[in-house]
């Protein structure tokens, strides 16, 4: 029923009175008779009531002493005061809400002060203010002792600081705090999951090391700058430690679309980069789950685990994660990185094992020994943004093929493996439709807008989003869509083109931007800067003018002094040249699937059919073919 306490700790000069008095309880709990109980024991029946209220009474904790308040000399802890610290008790006694005042005071409660942290010193002298505010005279306590109370309010703010740790931590730092209200209560805050994409925990993490990036002159030489720290953000699944994506942002503060980047990469089936740091190399297997196990590419997670930061707090992506990829979403604590701790282990074994080990480290905090003019090493060494990502995804598959404590020396694949195949605890893998409709779109966002336009005046119809106008053959070729409120989607990391849906979900068409922003792949970050600097420059409104190119050359010559500036025009230029990788890309593709469709039906290739083929496309369109003949 209560907690015993350790027989053999108990001195053999209690031990025999104790186990007499526990068996006397006992009996009694049972229903025994106090006969029988004196007969047993020897104990006479006046003293069972005694015996049972000691049991039942409480330390200055609160919790109930049980067999403890049996052993000889264990009453009840009461702290006795004595003199002047007996007064004081009185006077609390008498005036509670000069206790009330102290509380708020020394806790920092804005109700009785705006000082956060106040010393005891500060604390008496409000005290005794407060002390003539209700009247006490200087003919009385504690006006009347040497000291004025200080002694006996000193030990009185020390208990209540032992009485109330939760109010105590406030006095410190917010870290303190947090901490204290989220560790050491005895049980895990966390689920334990064991089936591998069950739960997965995400969460960004700033790289420390600083890397550089070119910034032209208008002499057409470069300069080298270094550029704001990147973050990485990433999805390590709990039960086996896998890291199973990630995602990079070179922006000041990651946001939700980094968070979704992350998502989706930790879905579609990883693809190894083209690794130009020579020596570095993956593993045999690739590092990731999905190259090392091909069958359940398109694998989805049951939970993710979040923490509320504004970056994860979005409606929109809220909605993706549940209502469209099934997930359920666990929110913890902002800035409680205790209640994601795996995520939080892999970023420091990530920055020990491989990070903190560059010359262009900035180690832990300022005062890491590792760190050693980060900034004059990057640029000594040229550490490009490039070589960064070559070794973060190096690293980070090297970790997932490493023996991990907290899997049993099993590394994270190997884990993921044994519960795969051998416990046969398969996740959900995707079907095609759901890889087409959910995943591959998972970064679009959803609008609503009205088509404008009118044909008497020259005007053909057109979308008028951020600022832009977007137009399409399909579109501008007739009057049916005038008025109508279409459905729009779009990626918010290029916004140069956006797809259009009727009132009844048809697509139309995908229309593209108008002006240098249809030509030029472009986040909406870029488009409001640059909107808002064409703005700022009168040339808002004119058609023929370069908006990005402008914004791009501002950032520049503000680069050459700042760093974020610098940072954010290499941005912009990364996102225009993704856009024609992607689009070339994309070209290569639609023409060799129509050139195979007109070779299959016997008509002669001409020029034109072949001439936007890459080299290796145009290889196996000869030589395939061959093959299969």
């Amino acid at each position: 029923m209560w907690a015993e306490p350790l027989i053999n700790t108990v001195p053999e000069s209690k031990r025999s009175r104790y186990m007499l008095n526990k068996q006397a309880v006992d009996m009694y709990i049972d229903g025994e008779s106090v006969k029988k109980i004196t007969e047993m024991t020897g104990i006479p029946g006046s003293r069972m009531v005694s015996l049972i209220e000691r049991c039942l009474s409480s330390n200055d904790a609160g919790n109930i002493l049980g067999y403890h308040g049996l052993l000889t000399g264990s009453k009840p802890f009461r702290e006795t005061r004595s003199g002047h610290g007996r007064e004081f008790d009185q006077l609390l006694e008498k005036y509670p809400q000069l206790k009330e005042f102290i509380i708020g005071c020394y806790f920092g409660d804005r109700k009785y002060t705006l000082v956060r942290n106040m010393n005891i010193t500060s604390l008496h002298r409000l005290f005794l203010k407060e002390c003539r505010n209700l009247g006490i005279t200087e003919w009385q306590y504690p006006f009347t002792t040497e000291n004025r109370g200080y002694v006996s309010m000193c030990a009185y703010v020390h208990k209540l600081e032992a009485d109330n740790i939760s109010l105590n931590a406030r006095r410190f730092d917010k870290n303190t705090a947090q901490k204290l209200a989220s560790t050491g209560i005895g049980h895990r805050l966390t689920v334990n999951p064991v089936a591998p994409f069950a739960t997965v925990q995400i969460d960004g993490h700033i790289i420390d090391i600083e890397y550089v990036i070119d910034v032209p002159n208008t002499d057409g030489t470069v300069s080298k700058v270094v550029a704001t720290r990147a973050w990485l953000i990433a999805v390590i699944d709990i039960a086996t430690r896998c890291i199973l994506g990630y995602s990079l942002s070179q922006e000041f503060n990651y946001d939700q679309y980094d968070v979704m980047d992350a998502i989706k990469n930790a879905i579609i089936p990883k693809t190894l980069l083209d690794l130009t740091i020579e020596g570095l190399q993956y593993p045999s297997n690739g590092g990731f789950y999905s190259t090392a196990f091909s069958d359940f590419k398109y694998a989805v997670f049951d939970s993710i685990m979040l923490d509320n930061a504004k970056s994860h707090l979005s409606a929109y992506t809220v909605g993706k994660l549940v209502d469209e990829l099934g997930c359920c979403v666990n929110y913890g604590s902002v800035a409680t990185p205790e209640t994601r701790g795996i995520v939080e282990r892999f970023f420091g074994t990530l920055e020990s094992r491989g990070f903190h080990m560059l010359p262009s480290t900035t180690g832990s905090d300022t005062k890491d020994p590792v760190r050693k003019n980060p900034e004059k090493n990057a640029i000594k060494y040229d550490v490009t943004y490039e070589q960064m990502t070559e070794l973060i995804d190096v690293l980070i598959a090297e970790y997932n093929n490493t023996p991990h404590k907290g899997v049993d020396g099993l590394s994270p694949l190997e884990c993921m493996s044994c519960k795969l195949f051998q416990a046969g605890l398969y996740p959900y893998v995707a079907d095609e439709d759901m890889i087409i409709s959910v995943i591959e779109r998972l970064n679009m966002r959803m609008d609503k807008r009205t088509v404008r336009g009118r044909a008497a005046h020259g005007k053909h119809a057109y979308i008028q989003f951020m600022g832009t106008e977007y137009r399409s053959k399909i579109l501008s070729a007739t009057e049916l869509y005038l008025g109508q409120s279409l459905t729009i989607l779009y990626d918010p990391r290029d916004i140069s083109s956006i797809e259009a849906y009727d009132q009844d979900g048809r697509y139309i068409d995908t229309l593209k931007a108008s002006g240098e922003f249809g030509t030029k792949s472009h986040s909406v970050r870029t488009r409001k800067n640059a909107l808002k600097l064409a703005r700022e420059r009168g040339r808002s409104k004119l058609i023929f003018d370069t908006p990005i190119d402008a914004y791009i050359s501002s950032l520049d010559v503000k680069g050459k002094k700042s760093r974020r500036n610098a940072t954010r025009a290499d941005i912009v230029r990364r996102e225009i040249s993704k856009g024609i990788a992607a689009e070339q890309q994309s070209d290569n593709t639609f023409n060799l699937e129509t050139v195979r469709k007109k070779q299959e039906t016997g008509a002669v290739l001409r020029y034109e059919d072949i001439k936007g083929l890459s080299p290796e496309d145009l290889y196996t369109l000869m030589f395939q073919s061959r093959k299969e003949g």
